[in-house]
């Protein structure tokens, strides 16, 4: 049924059914888990995506409308589901034990980790997000961060091994020359290459204007790379995709550019590994030290552009990241859930303790929030890119252009939105989960005879890696306010309208939606108040009408030259906070508008939503001498 081209293998239905199942006692990771259903079934627009599809994409898994193909993905995920639930989570433990190793320029592959990537090569895993042309299966993104929550569920280690395929294909096929296309792309849906992004360096951190790695142009048309990178996670992999100054010592964002570096060629060292990392968790990762002396590159795209284009792959590693923390906090609610339904204690088990009920009531109901906009974000990224490619190759009249002009926006807007929100809120809630798990457990979950222990140890990554928690809710202010720049008027005009929305609008649960974003605008509202203050010396009455409606003007002429955004910053996580609680509640909102059955979720999560929120803008709006003053003295 799904041919991958130029590996010469087809994938039978009865193959992937056999591969899915293994042992009868194993567990599926896809049709144990409903709430996945749920999403790919109900929440999905397949009909919608089908007509963005290129024929290839239909074509690869012989699919006539959306309905097969549908039916086909779902196939394939339900069979990559048993193989989580099997094979690779059964091998897991003794892949944490045993660390991946550098030894001597060669890799040293501990041998359970050696079988979980064997199976999934065996699967097609590499060729999934692969385009049909360079033998791949063109598989969506949302279907490939779904197999990614799966496998990740399973061993996180693993899943780290096996996530940059299409990923990296996606970004040589989108810019790299055909000949390098040609060259790497089918390796790389073989499952032979793989591939990382090379940004961070000892010094630079976050800040990527200070890179110090730097290029020098060839008079063949190659580069010579020189400098060091640091945290590359899979950094044995044969394809680095590195960020670099044009010439050395240049300065600024537009002198980065994006190169393609193999780790070798002709078989020699191309880069040099110089270390692994000794982590704490994903032990069975290559996290690693590289040095590039002279190391032949190619570049990829316009020189200048490089951070553009590592941004378009750090938004599929963000959602990506908020997709490997959903798996880990479903393994961690399932095992809290199995080992609270059968411990007893004072005559009962402790699940049907008052305390400990409510425990597991809130995982669940959060970790389904999660679970709705990571999906959401995830379907509005597959669309942006199927959409931009959609309206560069079809030909349109003006009246249709304009039509999927508009739906791509929106899903734009949605993706641009969502994507700091995702990332932030499982970076800090993974580890909230992991560590209640651990505490559920009580002495076994301080005990590596259980893998509490080990889950409150992978958790701590996802705050960490492809931009840091703070990044991301220094990204959601600076959008946030970039927005009232653009049109403070109709900012003003949503605070007063959903003031009234409030009091006023709907049933209950779409009433308490609206005092969720009250709330959410209302808490902007009050950093806007604060700049005007700092920075114009004027007063304004939250509650006045009259006074938020006159904002209007200072905002349209002098925020965007504000000097002092020290109030903003300050408050940026509270408000990034504000807005994660407000998009799951929405989108859990719509959840239980396809399936009345799951108003309850929505029901308990704005519940705590809404108590939540209005501490964190208490916070906002409280003023605090101390920490004023101590800003106020750290020289600018």
């Amino acid at each position: 049924m799904f041919t991958f081209f130029g590996l010469g293998t087809i994938l039978l239905s009865a193959r992937l059914e056999n591969l899915g199942r293994g042992n009868v006692a194993n567990r599926n990771f896809y049709s144990d888990n409903p709430d996945i259903v749920f999403h790919l079934e109900k929440r999905i627009d397949w009909q919608e995506l089908f007509i963005w599809l290129s024929d290839e994409e239909k074509e690869v898994i012989d699919a006539k409308n959306s309905q097969e193909y549908k039916s086909s993905w779902l196939e394939v995920l339900e069979s990559l589901g048993g193989i989580c639930g099997g094979s690779i989570a059964e091998n897991a433990g003794v892949v944490d034990r045993n660390k991946y190793k550098w030894d001597q320029g060669k890799d040293q592959i501990p041998s359970p980790l050696q079988d979980n990537l064997k199976v999934l090569k065996e699967f097609g895993i590499a060729a999934m997000g692969v385009a049909p042309k360079y033998g791949g299966l063109g598989c969506p993104f949302f279907l490939e961060v779904t197999g990614a929550e799966m496998i990740n569920r399973a061993c996180p280690s693993t899943m780290l091994n096996v996530s940059w395929y299409g990923s990296i294909a996606h970004i040589i096929e989108r810019f790299g020359s055909e000949t390098l296309q040609d060259q790497y792309i089918p390796k790389i849906a073989e499952g032979e290459w793989s591939g990382n992004m090379a940004l961070t360096e000892p010094d630079a951190g976050s800040d990527l204007s200070a890179l110090r790695t730097y290029g020098v142009k060839q008079e063949d048309g190659t580069w010579k790379l020189n400098g060091t990178k640091r945290f590359i996670s899979n950094g044995t992999s044969h394809v680095s995709l590195v960020l670099a100054k044009n010439e050395k010592g240049a300065k600024g964002l537009d002198a980065l550019s994006l190169f393609l570096c193999p780790r070798e060629i002709d078989g020699k060292e191309n880069i040099k590994v110089l270390k692994l990392e000794d982590k704490i968790g994903l032990h069975g990762s290559a996290t690693a030290e590289l040095a590039y002396d002279g190391s032949t590159a190619w570049l990829l795209g316009k020189e200048g552009d490089g951070f553009q284009y590592m941004l378009n792959l750090m938004n599929d590693s963000r959602i990506g990241v908020g997709f490997q923390g959903l798996g880990l906090m479903e393994a961690c609610f399932e095992l809290a859930k199995e080992y609270t339904s059968q411990r007893k204690s004072w005559g009962k088990v402790l699940a049907h303790h008052e305390m400990i009920a409510e425990y597991l009531l809130d995982q669940e109901v959060e970790l389904k929030a999660i679970r709705s906009l990571c999906y959401q974000t995830a379907y509005s990224r597959t669309m942006e890119y199927l959409g931009e490619r959609f309206l560069k190759n079809t030909s349109l009249d003006a009246t249709e252009k304009r039509k999927h002009e508009k739906k791509l926006l929106g899903y734009r807007k949605k993706m641009r939105k969502w994507t700091p929100l995702i990332k932030y809120w499982v970076g800090e809630n993974s580890i909230k989960h992991a560590r209640q798990t651990m505490q559920l457990l009580g002495g076994y979950g301080y005990t590596t005879e259980y893998k509490a222990e080990w889950y409150v140890r992978e958790s701590l990554i996802y705050s960490l890696y492809e931009g840091t928690s703070q990044i991301q809710s220094l990204m959601c202010i600076k959008d946030t306010l970039k927005e009232v720049v653009r049109n403070p008027k109709l900012f003003i005009e949503e605070v007063l309208g959903m003031r009234l929305k409030a009091l006023t609008g709907g049933p209950s649960l779409q009433k308490k939606l609206y005092k969720i974003k009250q709330l959410s605008h209302g808490a902007t509202l009050s950093i806007l108040f604060k700049l005007v203050k700092t920075n114009m010396k004027k007063n304004f009455s939250m509650v006045s009408d009259k006074d938020i409606s006159r904002l209007i003007k200072f905002l349209s002429k002098d925020l965007i030259d504000f000097k002092n955004i020290s109030p903003a910053l300050l408050h940026a996580e509270k408000i990034c906070e504000i807005q994660c609680l407000e998009a799951m509640a929405e989108t859990l909102f719509l959840d239980s508008q396809q399936e009345e059955g799951r108003s309850w979720v929505a029901e308990r999560f704005m519940y705590n939503a809404l108590q939540r929120i209005n501490f964190l803008k208490a916070r906002i709006e409280q003023e605090d001498r101390v920490i004023e003053e101590r800003l106020a003295s750290i020289p600018s």
